[in-house]
Order: structure tokens, then C-alpha cells, then sequence
């Protein structure tokens, strides 16, 4: 409810424990920079606003979902999610300014981190197949977003967009997880916050060197005046140790 008050807020997240502990955590964390810890729920929920509030629950939400009996896989997945979702705020924190840029800045965590919802679904709907998708794919050096789609009609952004759909997510996630992969095909006022996405999510593969500068998509780069290798690396360090830091 747009017009609810903060207080009322604030009452019924004290009221559930996993709400109390996530949002507590997003305060305190590296993303808000605070000078000293917050511990009032009421002073967590002003600093969340109401869309930060939101987005929690979309995470919250999707985590409890697809948080099926973890693998080794499936934890991989999870942190590069995790990964993503922070590289993607503190870029959006960086490249993001002013009154029009308040909403990219806003859904760039939560849009990180359900990035690869679909390949976190089809990884749980079919774990045999998606091993022999890797097998043949590291065998015949095929890229593994290419085969996907092959073996299941869509690739895993255009599935998780169909469940986001399905759950009521906002436009805006849907056409992030939709379009991660190929920023330049998001609807224009959806294409800042979905190419800073993509960046933090080729940053992160950059990161694990299992993607090089040449595959970055040029007008992603140029939109956030990156020219050159030197500055991706320099950018991807800097977060990867605030990034492990937060997360110890």
C-alpha cells in the first residue's frame, strides 16, 4: 500500500524474523556506507524507503522459492547471484546521478541478483540434463547459453522472465532477467539499469576468467565511458574486495 505509513512498516517486519534479520543486513552492509551500525528497525525501514522495502520481498520471496536442497552447483550459482546483485549497486551507485537515475540505483540489487533466476530454474527442473548440456558443451566448445536454448526452446533469461511474469514481479525485473544477456533489446527506459546488469554480471565472469575484455558489449562500455581493459580490471578488483569483505 503506497499510502501505508513507516511505522506500520516497521511494526510488521519486527513481527518476522527472516524480514527483521534480511533488512538489518541491507542497512549494514557495504551498499549504505553508514557511520555506525543501525539497529532500529523503524530507522532501517526510512533508510530502505518504500521501493527498497519492495525489493526486499521480491528477493526474499524468490530465495525462499528456489532455495531447493543446495548442491555445490547450486551454490556456485547462488554466490555469483550475490556477486552480481552488489557489483550492481555499487555501479549503479557510481554511474547512477540525480532525481532520474534514483530508480535504476534502487532496483540494481535486487535486479542482479535475480538476474539468472531462469538458469537457477532450469538447473532444479532438469539436473541431469544440465550436465550433459556442460559435458558437451565444454567437449565441442559450444557456448552454454547457446545450447541451452537449443535443448529448451528459450534461453534461461527468457525462462526466468516467464516466471517472473507469473509471480507479478515488476516490469522492470522481468525485462532485466529477460534481457541480461543482450542489454540493447531491453525497452529504452529500461536499458540503463539492465546494462549496468549486464556489466556487474561480465564483470563477475570476467572476475572467474571465464569471460575476456573482447567479449564485453561495446556500447555497454562506452554508455559508462570504460575504454579500456585497464578500467574494467581496476573496477572489478576494487568491488571484488569490498564485495568479500562484505560478504565475511
Amino acid at each position: 500500500d503506497p499510502d501505508s505509513k513507516m511505522s506500520d512498516i516497521a511494526m510488521h517486519i519486527s513481527n518476522d524474523v527472516t524480514l527483521t534479520g534480511e533488512l538489518l543486513k541491507l542497512v549494514n552492509s557495504a551498499a549504505f556506507a553508514l557511520a555506525s551500525p543501525c539497529r532500529s528497525i523503524s530507522d532501517a525501514v526510512k533508510l530502505v524507503g518504500l521501493r527498497g522495502i519492495r525489493n526486499l520481498l521480491y528477493s526474499i520471496g524468490s530465495m525462499q522459492n528456489l532455495m531447493v536442497v543446495a548442491d555445490q552447483n547450486k551454490k556456485e550459482m547462488w554466490t555469483h547471484a550475490y556477486r552480481v546483485a552488489f557489483y550492481s549497486y555499487n555501479l549503479a551507485r557510481n554511474f547512477c546521478s540525480g532525481a532520474a537515475d534514483r530508480n535504476c540505483i534502487e532496483d540494481s540489487y535486487v535486479c542482479g541478483l535475480l538476474h539468472d533466476m531462469g538458469k537457477i530454474i532450469f538447473e532444479t527442473a532438469h539436473p541431469d540434463l544440465i550436465e550433459k548440456v556442460h559435458a558437451v558443451c565444454e567437449k565441442k566448445g559450444i557456448s552454454a547459453d547457446l545450447f541451452e536454448k537449443l535443448v529448451a526452446g528459450v534461453n534461461h533469461g527468457e525462462i526466468g522472465a516467464l516466471i517472473a511474469e507469473k509471480w507479478n514481479f515488476p516490469d522492470v525485473i522481468v525485462n532485466v532477467i529477460r534481457y541480461h544477456h543482450a542489454p540493447e533489446e531491453a525497452p529504452k527506459e529500461m536499458r540503463k539499469v539492465t546494462r549496468l546488469v549486464y556489466l556487474a554480471d561480465m564483470m563477475a565472469h570476467y572476475m572467474d576468467k571465464t569471460v575476456d575484455y573482447y567479449q564485453f558489449d561495446t556500447d555497454t562500455l562506452a554508455e559508462f565511458k570504460i575504454t579500456s581493459e585497464e578500467q574494467v580490471k581496476t573496477i572489478t578488483d576494487r568491488m571484488e574486495k569490498a564485495f568479500s569483505q562484505n560478504k565475511n
